[in-house]
């Protein structure tokens, strides 16, 4: 695997999605999230921190994941995408997925032997006396950090997001951009036109999901707050779990002060950016490809689609899937799921809405024999974090065992070293067997069209 270049983070989803995609289609399993040997042995000596002292450590870690704000204006998009491109091994593939990152379309891409590109990445730079609930600072300070990230590349969007309930640890050091790909880079086109044979398929993940926004420029938005456990109302007038989040953390505040709303647009982390679509098209067309777009609103409602498509596909093997591996935000590897025969299910948080995403799937479905959880440690006791009790009895509805798996009971939600060894604690967890063979793009295009009205995703051609 390369050098990742400066300016796309490695706590980020698409990243690790991307990375993890790329890790299983050269057949190897998942390494941790950051990705470097030297932070996965600093992870658990931080976890023995005291709590203020070790959300410092961790925020300062985040830091050295920015760029300085000089050297937004430089970033090299062009460079970003090469470097994703070059993750994936050079062969031809049988389709291909573009678009909003999402868990669960990554173990479908696995399950297919395909590649994902995403359109969406962040960018974090650096903001060493930010303060996390000041929004109105936020809002200001981040203008001209987003002007010059527009001049960097003339055909991207850009979302700035500042989310105190579920990233104020790291934004005490930094501000995030999400930056969203209007067209294709160069490295996307000539990656695309190389791997996929005339006929091929290319698939679209586009996620519907919008989120209130004030508009700075045509092509710049500022995002307070984000999909979790708070909800939009809580983030623009507050409330008593607002009130007591502030005081948990020392703020003399009561509620944040966001600016106004102007527009709503596509979600900063998940949506999708429709500009997208018109360089697809004209491409699929070129090169005889037929386009699909999987289209959800809901991030999680794909993962109940992809755990019935594992299911058929397992069947048509052979294999009895009786182990279900519930995926967490960042945690997750589709070559140990794969090779373990469970079924994946892949939850956006560690919020009660994903937990409640989890129960409705486990309430229509046999009961499994066993369950495996990772459980993601954002570093915040936020708002609407489902406590270990609520996840506790999920896993009780395992036949036979249901586990935490690389989570200290412990320190969740400040388990920050689960990022580095949630793998080889999966990998720990059950035989490992082959694979059954690749799932073929019409089991893909059958699979939604059966089991995915039902969860709110649809499948469109767009050629």
């Amino acid at each position: 695997m390369s050098k990742r270049p400066k300016g796309i983070a490695r706590f980020d989803s698409a990243t690790t999605m991307l990375m993890a995609l790329a890790h299983t289609l050269h057949d190897k399993p998942v390494d941790s999230p950051d990705a470097t040997p030297l932070r996965d042995r600093l992870l658990p000596s931080l976890d023995r921190l005291p709590g203020r002292l070790k959300e410092w450590g961790y925020a300062v870690g985040g830091m050295a994941e920015g760029i300085s704000e000089s050297q937004a204006g430089d970033l090299d998009i062009e460079g970003i995408a090469e470097w994703m491109v070059s993750e994936y091994p050079a062969r031809d593939y049988p389709a291909a997925f573009i678009g909003s990152s999402n868990g669960a379309l990554t173990h479908l891409a696995a399950a297919v032997g395909a590649p994902w590109l995403p359109q969406t990445f962040l960018c974090p730079v650096r903001a060493p006396h930010s303060d996390p609930d000041d929004a109105q600072r936020g809002f200001e300070q981040g203008k001209s950090i987003a002007a010059a990230l527009l001049a960097a590349w003339p055909r991207l969007a850009v979302h700035h997001i500042q989310d105190p309930n579920q990233d104020r640890l790291l934004l005490d050091k930094l501000r995030y951009f999400h930056l969203k790909l209007r067209a294709l880079p160069l490295a996307f086109n000539e990656f695309l036109m190389r791997s996929l044979p005339g006929n091929s398929t290319l698939f679209v993940s586009h996620c519907t999901q919008q989120w209130p926004v004030t508009r700075t420029s045509d092509r710049s938005f500022f995002q307070f707050g984000a999909l979790g456990g708070a909800t939009e109302k809580e983030y623009l007038q507050g409330g008593g779990r607002v009130a007591e989040l502030l005081a948990r953390y020392g703020s003399d505040r009561e509620q944040w002060d966001a600016p106004a709303p102007t527009d709503s647009v596509p979600e900063a982390e998940w949506g999708l950016d429709e500009y997208l679509k018109s360089p697809l098209k004209k491409l699929a067309a070129d090169q005889g490809w037929q386009l699909l777009e999987i289209r959800y609103q809901d991030p999680e409602a794909l993962s109940f689609v992809v755990a019935e498509i594992y299911r058929d596909w397992y069947l048509a093997a052979g294999i009895h899937a009786t182990r279900l591996t519930v995926a967490s935000y960042l945690l997750m590897d589709p070559w140990c799921t794969m090779r373990q025969h469970a079924i994946p299910f892949w939850l956006m948080s560690g919020a009660e809405p994903s937990a409640a995403s989890l129960a409705r799937f486990l309430d229509r479905q046999p009961r499994y024999r066993d369950i495996d959880m990772l459980l993601f440690s954002s570093g915040v006791e936020s708002i609407g974090l489902a406590p270990l009790e609520r996840w506790q009895a999920l896993l009780d509805r395992a036949m036979q065992e249901g586990a935490l798996v690389g989570v200290d009971s412990e320190r969740y939600p400040q388990d920050i070293s689960a990022l580095a060894h949630f793998d080889s604690a999966l990998r720990a967890r059950a035989p490992l067997f082959a694979p059954p063979p690749p799932l073929s793009v019409e089991k893909v295009i059958a699979g939604i069209e059966r089991y995915g009205a039902r969860h709110g995703v649809t499948l469109h051609k767009l050629n």
